[in-house]
């Protein structure tokens, strides 16, 4: 019963983890497909909470008061930003996604490749929108935030298991039997 109950979870979370991947590259991708006029207001809007929020905070901060080309200056920043966060959010995804299915280091050029190959896709998307362009320093940002997101998730797997490893090698010595898992092994 414990090998079925191991292999469902297993089951389960390949499926988890790969339609949040789906889930977000679809996100990604139909804000690429959407016009200039579009993507700005919605990226303006996020520039009008941040400023809401750090005026609560520091009423009188450049950030707060940016107008004109400081105002530009900012909601360039934060383009940038989101570019980053959602490209690290997806290469942490990939990772985990990957490691659903193996801890075999040869697949790991998968996540690899799909950090590598989705910005490019991403930005020739916009190609094809009203009054967008491909950009290459987007392309650069969003692989940047995708490398950095999938290596700090294969920290934090590799943390994990190494937890699970001492926890399971300190049981093995109290009662004379020692079970070792070999996913952690696997991913050092």
């Amino acid at each position: 019963m414990k090998g079925k109950t191991k292999t469902w979870r297993s089951v389960c979370l390949r499926v988890f983890t790969t339609l949040l991947c789906v889930g977000l590259l679809t996100w990604i991708f139909s804000n690429s497909l959407q016009p200039a006029e579009t993507s700005s207001a919605q990226s303006a809007g996020v520039v009008e909470i941040v400023q809401e929020v750090v005026s609560v905070f520091a009423p009188d901060s450049p950030i707060a008061t940016a107008t004109g080309e400081d105002y530009d200056t900012l909601h360039s920043v934060i383009r940038t930003l989101a570019h980053f966060t959602e490209f690290a959010v997806l290469g942490a995804l990939f990772v985990c996604c990957w490691r659903s299915y193996t801890a075999k280091k040869a697949y790991l050029a998968l996540p690899i490749a799909g950090i590598c190959v989705t910005p490019v896709v991403d930005e020739l998307l916009q190609t094809f929108s009203d009054g967008r362009a491909m950009e290459l320093a987007d392309v650069f940002v969003d692989m940047l935030g995708g490398a950095c997101g999938g290596v700090a998730a294969l920290f934090a797997l590799w943390a994990a298991l190494a937890i699970v490893k001492k926890v399971r090698e300190k049981k093995g010595g109290e009662d004379g039997t020692r079970e070792l898992g070999n996913s952690a092994d696997k991913i050092q």
